[in-house]
């Protein structure tokens, strides 16, 4: 018997229902048998872990309120949580049991905040189940919240990006070449390229360089194999947030894929997407020299704890320079402020002149803080001219530009 005179038996047998109504009638019941619940069971310090990864990808300022969800899908046979600010994006795989395939967007901070707060048990006992009505319910033991949730289907996607070649680098050495250089980015208010750092490929050399007006930072390290020549200038808001969520060391590896406007990160199950900034790079090689007039090798540690207590009477005025004299292989270093003022001698190894030249205290705090080695060299010209601060291999420079002071004060 086929599908409509089943429908036409029916009306006749019962003769209250028409046709129409027993079509929806039993449409609705095979709608509703077919209509499944998301349902996923979590470990609660693994879901708690992906939530803190991708929540450095949510919007907390939009007109969109959707981006200000994290997407929960467990569609595709496992389980991730993306979030998702347009121009970056984090997803990543979180271990998990399905019993019901199934997506759905939650609000981060509620979520979050719900998810934190629940109780610490062992084994998968963290179940989060969406409903047909779109509200999900979030369960652990005898604590239950009930919440909404938004359409998975407005969820806007990560961008598509070409995996073409892919650059490996270990994550302990992207890690720390960020943080030895992000210091000396800008703010971004007035210029997008300073407040983003240059990543460039030239064989088996990678380098990042960040400026901002006052001072330059370069790292470089070897990679184990060669590569086409890439470059791109990333946001410094995505590196700082990557830096923090990739923990692994010196084994571990992350791939770095460069497509047209955007960056892909791949490391272990997560994966960073970020738009790059337009535009091309400064031509920082012609701001570098390898000329000097006068260098000096000091004790790392001891000239850092001078600066330091230098920046003592500085506190109520950043731009109050701090005034080096090189001299007799000494180096003085001298503070003069409203508060007061502060003398002390470290012994150097000089070579050259003796110099006269003042600088911001705190960059030469920042630049020598990044740095490993007991001893380091500073390398000047003349007053008004930059120092650099480099290794003989150049796997780092620093070049910071000197400031202004009143030669009448210096005894």
């Amino acid at each position: 018997m086929d599908f409509c005179s089943k429908f036409l038996l029916k009306s006749k047998e019962n003769g209250k229902f028409t046709f129409t109504q027993n079509l929806l009638v039993i449409l609705g019941k095979k709608k509703k048998k077919e209509e499944k619940r998301m349902k996923l069971f979590f470990q609660k310090n693994d879901l708690v872990s992906a939530i803190q990864i991708v929540g450095r990808a949510v919007a907390s300022k939009t007109t969109m309120s959707i981006m200000e969800c994290i997407l929960i899908d467990a569609t595709e046979g496992q389980i991730s949580l993306t979030g998702n600010k347009s121009e970056f994006g984090i997803e990543t795989l979180c271990p998990g049991i399905i019993e019901e395939a199934g997506k759905i967007a939650l609000e981060a901070k509620l979520f979050t905040e719900i998810v934190k707060r629940l109780p610490q048990t062992e084994g998968n006992n963290l179940c989060i189940e969406a409903e047909e009505n779109g509200n999900c319910i979030i369960r652990c033991e005898k604590s239950v919240f009930k919440i909404m949730g938004r359409n998975a289907e407005e969820f806007p996607s990560l961008p598509s990006v070409e995996k073409q070649e892919a650059i490996t680098v270990s994550q302990f050495s992207l890690r720390n070449m960020i943080n030895q250089t992000i210091f000396s980015t800008a703010n971004g208010e007035n210029n997008k390229k300073m407040a983003g750092e240059y990543f460039e490929i030239k064989d088996n050399l990678f380098s990042i360089t960040s400026l901002d007006g006052h001072r330059i930072s370069i790292r470089k390290t070897f990679l184990k194999d060669s590569y086409s020549e890439q470059s791109a200038i990333v946001p410094k808001e995505v590196l700082s947030d990557l830096s923090k969520i990739m923990t692994g060391g010196l084994e571990d590896i992350v791939e770095m894929y460069f497509s047209g406007q955007y960056l892909l990160f791949h490391y272990e199950d997560t994966t960073v997407v970020t738009q790059l900034v337009d535009g091309e790079y400064f031509h920082v090689k012609q701001m570098l020299s390898t000329d000097y007039e006068t260098k000096i090798t000091v004790n790392r540690k001891q000239l850092l704890e001078d600066i330091d207590r230098a920046r003592i009477m500085a506190r109520d005025n950043d731009k109050q320079p701090l005034i080096l004299k090189i001299s007799d292989d000494s180096l003085s270093l001298k503070i003069i402020s409203d508060l007061g003022r502060m003398d002390a001698e470290i012994p150097v190894k000089q070579e050259g002149r003796d110099l006269l030249i003042g600088f911001n205290p705190n960059f030469l705090m920042d630049a020598l803080q990044n740095i490993e080695e007991e001893e380091v060299s500073l390398y000047f010209t003349i007053p008004r001219s930059p120092v650099f601060i480099r290794d003989k291999e150049e796997s780092y420079i620093y070049m910071i530009l000197p400031v202004n002071f009143n030669a009448d004060q210096v005894e």
